[in-house]
């Protein structure tokens, strides 16, 4: 009866929270609402004196003013990004809730199976406050599309912090500051450097040597590709490649059409590890079979068991170095990926990766 009371006294709690949220939407102009809107992909982060091991504040990448009374010891991560930047930092024992369908992310199986076993608070789309307030976290983290949700926790005492990891810098500034907020500087540094040096590295390796004109397909169908201004355009500049997208508008998968894509003559086709469709459907489209890489067989696979080295997560840096191996083998064999994988997984998620998943 007390536990069931106490849930009652909290919905309550929460629905006058919500309901003073909803008055005041017209007046978004607090000063984590005005800040909220300058400095994505920014953040900073200091540890202020005071307390037994000392008040932690930053900036998240929202522009927010946020404050810790200590490192977090227990974290809400509403987004996959965070909760696999929290394995790779070693907090992942710390998440006591996280987003929703992580069954189906496999590196969760393999690196930190308790995490299945965590409350799941919501997608993108939406969050469960009443969920995430029943779990009192030290720490809220979520992505920007969430931000809305930021007030109301706050209101209720549960401190956010919001990220925005779409850009490798955005993504290097996200680990820094969850390090920070969770008092584990140092691994955070040993992560971001080592993304640092296998970007010098790959640099290195294909410099001097021929750029293949790659065509990176979205997920939902290769007929839409990564302009520019996205994560994945990165990806190929860093491989050693040349996006043949690079001048879509947009920062977001764009179409395209049968001959948009025959105009732009990739000597190279790359699917995505959550691709709905396989390298046989692109070489077995007729209306593609002009096409250079088509014709040469160039069309690889990531691998999709494992994670998502086509977007901006801790382990984002081996889908360059995955990519580097696949344009330029003369220089960097598939092996010695393979092995380098391997060696990070084992670093960083503490386990040793089976290496007949790692395919291309």
């Amino acid at each position: 009866m007390k536990i069931n009371f106490q849930k009652r006294l909290l919905a309550l709690a929460i629905a006058a929270v919500m309901t003073l949220s909803l008055a005041a939407c017209g007046q978004k102009n607090g000063p984590a609402a005005s800040s909220g809107s300058q400095g994505a992909a920014t953040g900073s982060a200091e540890v202020q004196s005071g307390g037994q091991e000392g008040i932690v504040a930053f900036t998240d990448q929202a522009g927010r003013q946020v404050e810790l009374e200590g490192p977090a010891q227990t974290v809400v991560s509403c987004y996959y990004v965070t909760t696999y930047a929290a394995i790779a930092l070693g907090v992942a024992d710390r998440v006591v809730g996280l987003e929703k369908k992580a069954d189906t992310r496999p590196i969760y199986h393999m690196a930190a199976s308790a995490l299945l076993e965590k409350p799941q608070v919501g997608t993108m789309k939406e969050l469960d406050v009443e969920a995430v307030a029943a779990l009192a976290p030290d720490l809220v983290v979520m992505p920007k599309k969430l931000m809305d949700y930021a007030d109301t926790l706050e209101e209720l005492g549960l401190p956010v912090m919001v990220v925005e990891p779409e850009t490798h810098e955005g993504l290097v500034t996200m680990l820094e500051l969850l390090g920070q907020a969770c008092g584990v500087e140092d691994r955070a540094a040993q992560l971001t450097n080592y993304y640092e040096e296998q970007l010098d590295r790959m640099a290195q390796l294909t410099e001097g040597t021929e750029r293949p004109l790659v065509y990176l397909a979205g997920n939902s169908s290769y007929l839409t590709a990564a302009p520019d201004a996205m994560y994945q355009s990165s990806l190929i500049e860093g491989a050693g490649g040349t996006n043949v997208a690079a001048g879509l508008e947009g920062d977001y998968w764009a179409e395209v059409s049968y001959e948009s894509v025959l105009a732009m003559a990739p000597e190279v086709v790359i699917i995505p590890a959550g691709a709905e469709y396989t390298v046989e459907d692109i070489l077995g489209d007729p209306q593609l079979a002009s096409l250079p890489a088509v014709q040469s067989g160039a069309v690889y696979a990531m691998p999709s068991g494992i994670e998502e080295w086509d977007s901006p997560i801790p382990s984002g840096i081996l889908g360059t170095m995955w990519l580097t191996s696949v344009l330029h083998e003369d220089v960097y064999p598939f092996a010695d990926f393979v092995a380098d994988a391997q060696d990070f997984y084992q670093t960083f998620y503490g386990f040793q990766l089976d290496g007949s998943l790692i395919t291309k």
